[in-house]
């Protein structure tokens, strides 16, 4: 037996609902993601909206306003979503004019005796909600191409689906309707609809997997206080990336440091800690590696970089830090840092090789009275 098709579109319907309800008991377990919060609405209102509309005991109407009025806020929601995951958030007084903008054109004519024209505005408003969906997920596109190009093409092809069921009764000139729209359009945006809610829905939490896993990863290889690179990951990192001629490596070692933590306290050392990768964050530009390896110690790798400017940039950076004053309830401090610098020579590219000569110099500068800059040949202040 065929079905026809209110019975299809009560089933995307549906399908759209119990999408929405697994994207949210995913949300739950990862709150970060807000984009999976705001799909799983989108996903709910469009649901309500087709089972409204396709299965309600409302006259046609009313029917019309109440389920377009609902799914054009679950498009919208849609791309408040996408527009989340690509990092460019909208503002939300826009959203509610554009949530205005879209009821009242499709409202309005309804509520004039011309459902077909409301209904035509409708499916032409969606069509554009769901390119400008589709659009914003290029932008993420290297993240994971394969589900996110899946999804892409999703969104367009249902898209097009609404836009003939727009045209159809632009076409055939139906301003005025008393019964739900029936043609082929409408047979075509069912189907694509089905297809598009359930690929769209499992391509989301594949997309959603592959973040949390890209995450998990990038926590590994990073200092949780500072954002630096942590040891492991420096070590990963020249393991791809050798020491050319060249290159330099840069300790740095914060000063008295335990002395620090003991008379101000932890929070304060760590406000210490992270002042001081934001000041290497400030000064340091091109090609280099920053790492945190441990305690109050610094790693900087610079790229194809003079002798004088990368002992120019490390006097730098020592008299920038030394010029910033904490505060604190045990009184106002400044404190210092000393480094040692090693440059990479013919025969000598080998990092452990490399480090342990700037560790010596490191250990020199702090012997000659900390707050110095030195290499093995000698002092720069």
């Amino acid at each position: 037996m065929g079905l026809d098709q209110n019975t299809l579109f009560f089933a995307t319907g549906i399908c759209s609902l119990a999408v929405g309800l697994t994207i949210l008991s995913v949300w739950y377990q990862n709150s970060r993601d807000k984009f999976l919060l705001w799909g799983c609405l989108g996903m709910i209102l469009l649901g309500t909206g087709a089972v409204l509309y396709y299965a309600g005991p409302l006259p046609l109407a009313t029917a019309s306003i109440v389920a377009f009025g609902l799914e054009s806020v679950g498009f919208i929601f849609l791309i408040v979503g996408s527009r989340q995951i690509s990092g460019r958030p909208i503002q939300r007084s826009f959203l509610v004019a554009l949530a205005i903008a879209v009821i009242c054109a499709t409202t309005l004519p309804i509520l004039a005796g011309q459902a077909g024209t409301g209904t035509a505005i409708f499916n032409l408003t969606s069509a554009l909600l769901l390119l400008l969906t589709a659009k914003e997920y290029f932008h993420v596109y290297r993240e994971a191409p394969v589900p996110v190009i899946g999804m892409i093409v999703l969104y367009a092809l249902t898209a097009i689906s609404f836009f003939l069921c727009g045209a159809v009764i632009l076409h055939q000139q139906q301003w005025v309707m008393t019964t739900i729209p029936s043609n082929w359009a409408e047979d075509i945006n069912a189907i694509t609809a089905i297809i598009g809610i359930t690929g769209i829905g499992a391509l989301s939490l594949n997309f959603t997997q592959s973040r949390i896993a890209r995450r998990h990863a990038n926590e590994a290889r990073t200092d949780s206080l500072t954002g630096l690179l942590n040891r492991r990951a420096l070590y990963d990192v020249l393991d791809d990336n050798e020491l050319q001629l060249g290159d330099s490596v840069v300790i740095f070692d914060l000063d008295a440091f335990k002395s620090i933590n003991d008379t101000h306290g932890h929070i304060v050392g760590d406000e210490v800690l992270y002042t001081f990768s934001g000041v290497l964050r400030n000064h340091v530009k091109g090609q280099a590696l920053i790492s945190r390896i441990g305690g109050e110690e610094f790693v900087l790798i610079l790229r194809q970089k003079h002798n004088s400017d990368v002992l120019a940039l490390a006097d730098t950076i020592r008299k920038a830090f030394s010029a910033i004053v904490f505060e604190a309830s045990a009184g106002d401090f400044s404190t210092t840092t000393s480094a040692g610098i090693a440059f990479c020579m013919p025969g000598n590219e080998d990092f452990q090789m490399v480090f342990r000569r700037a560790d010596a110099a490191l250990y020199r500068a702090k012997h000659l009275g900390r707050n110095k800059v030195c290499t093995e040949l000698h002092s720069v202040a």
